[in-house]
């Protein structure tokens, strides 16, 4: 297929301006960011000024963003290129520049940063302060440079940042490299009082990737009194131990079972249950198969339904790309067990583990699961992954006669239908990387009716249009993650 938005412009010709106006909307941001990511490329910029100067602010916002994506790392020699920005009358563009130009001199020198944001910590705009300290921790992230460090110290004493900002922006600027005078600025005073307002992302993000001794201490101090949390009830305590859930997470990154050992007790919560399907399999990508498939296939095979459902998608994730047998196995004997729950998660991680497999068999199993209304979107999703990249037309013509048929069904109260939603992205996920215009047509249906604010088909239909262009690696796995 020749360039995506080229490909649309020939396609959507004879469709009205409203309509046409309503693809390019639903699938600029990614796009953007994706084919120009870091490149520095000003043909970006013809693509960002209509939602640049969009009179919707959050449009406008996401716009920056991919701006910032754009020209992340192109260093202070790239800044000249962004008048647009730094000197913009527009005020919402010209305070926000700050954003652009810090994502400029991401991994540059603590000097040439300092200097690039100089003009925004010092500014007399609070506003614009506060963006200044966040983009020098994103700036000098991973540096331990002490005199970031001062600068943050500085820009905190004056108005504006809150202190979890200013606690982010140093764990960030030390991310991976804690010191015990960073440690008392980034993770502060951890008492039980204070204990929903501070930061623990910020202690994660600090300890990722250090030493042992400073994760046990994350664990200790700041981890373990969120996930163990009292005095608290209700939505509050929910949400603290919510936080304490994703925390542990990004900090026990490729850790496996050790971490995940200290958040089962919280599965069978709504929200830090919830918090922990979604997050925990993070701690094992990377992880070392080895050590934790055969713990996690012990507690897929004797763990309450909770802790089945968790223990399928982290297996999943542990061996995804390996081909491991023992492990798909695993899996497929889960994907029959009583609970559709657990049916459901053990489906995701059989698509991860069998990634890209092409195997027939695993395919016509998802295709009976997708008739059960309880598994049908964790089918049709196992299903885009096994057959990953391959461009199977006789897969396609499945997802397609499905979604087709689940399209002409009566509508039902519910917002959208989920496994309606699964068909476009497991058409996504069946052509990516391939350049194939055969899913274009389908995927362009749910573009051509008239946008509405937010809309779930045409978001992932959007999403599965970049898919078919771009590759893995210029997505990245969180793109394509079923979790």
């Amino acid at each position: 297929m020749q360039d995506l938005w080229r490909a649309l412009e020939e396609r959507t010709r004879a469709w009205d301006a409203l309509h046409r106006q309503g693809v390019a909307d639903a699938v600029w941001q990614d796009y953007v960011s994706i084919r120009f990511r870091r490149t520095g490329d000003m043909r970006a910029l013809d693509y960002l000024y209509p939602y640049l100067n969009h009179a919707d602010q959050e449009t406008r916002r996401h716009a920056i963003a991919a701006a910032a994506t754009v020209f992340e790392g192109r260093g202070a020699g790239s800044i000249s290129a962004l008048g647009y920005f730094t000197t913009n009358p527009d005020l919402f563009l010209r305070d926000r520049a700050v954003i652009v130009v810090g994502a400029a001199v991401t991994g540059s020198r603590d000097e040439v940063v300092l200097e690039a944001l100089a003009p925004y910590l010092n500014s007399p705009n609070q506003f614009v302060r506060k963006l200044a300290l966040v983009a020098l921790g994103k700036a000098t992230a991973g540096q331990a440079s002490a005199r970031a460090l001062g600068e943050i110290q500085r820009a905190a004493q004056l108005p504006g940042p809150r202190e979890d900002e200013v606690q982010m922006a140093t764990a960030r600027a030390f991310a991976g490299h804690p010191t015990e005078g960073v440690w008392s600025l980034a993770a502060g005073p951890q008492s039980m009082e204070m204990i929903d307002r501070d930061n623990a992302l910020a202690t994660a993000v600090l300890v990722r990737g250090s030493s042992e001794a400073w994760y046990q201490r994350a664990c200790t101090e700041v981890f373990e009194p969120r996930l163990h949390v009292d005095g608290e009830t209700g939505w509050k305590r929910g949400f603290i131990l919510r936080n304490g859930v994703a925390a542990l997470c990004h900090a026990g990154a490729r850790k496996g079972m050790e971490p995940l050992q200290r958040m089962l007790h919280l599965r069978g919560e709504r929200t830090p249950g919830h918090a922990l399907f979604r997050c925990a399999p993070e701690l094992f990508a990377g992880a070392d198969p080895a050590r934790h498939r055969d713990p996690l296939i012990e507690l897929a095979h004797t763990g309450d339904i909770s802790t089945q459902r968790i223990a399928g998608v982290c297996l999943g994730r542990l061996v995804m790309g390996l081909e491991d047998k023992t492990a798909i196995a695993a899996l497929r004997e889960l994907s029959d067990a009583k609970g559709k729950a657990v049916q459901a998660a053990a489906l995701t991680g059989l698509g991860m583990a069998a990634r890209s497999t092409c195997d027939d068999a695993l395919r016509q199993f998802c295709l009976d699961r997708f008739e059960e209304e309880e598994t049908a979107t964790a089918a049709m999703g196992a299903l885009g992954l096994i057959f990953l990249g391959s461009g199977r037309r006789d897969v396609f013509a499945e997802i397609r006669d499905r979604a087709t048929m689940l399209r002409e069904a009566p509508v039902r109260s519910r917002q959208y239908c989920k496994p309606l939603v699964a068909c476009y992205r497991a058409a996504g996920l069946l052509y990516l990387g391939t350049g194939s215009e055969e899913p274009v047509g389908f995927l362009l249906d749910v573009l051509a009716r008239p946008p509405r604010r937010y809309d779930e088909y045409r978001w992932t239909a959007a999403r599965s249009l970049v898919m078919v262009e771009f590759t893995e690696s210029a997505l990245g796995w969180e793109y394509i993650s079923p979790v």
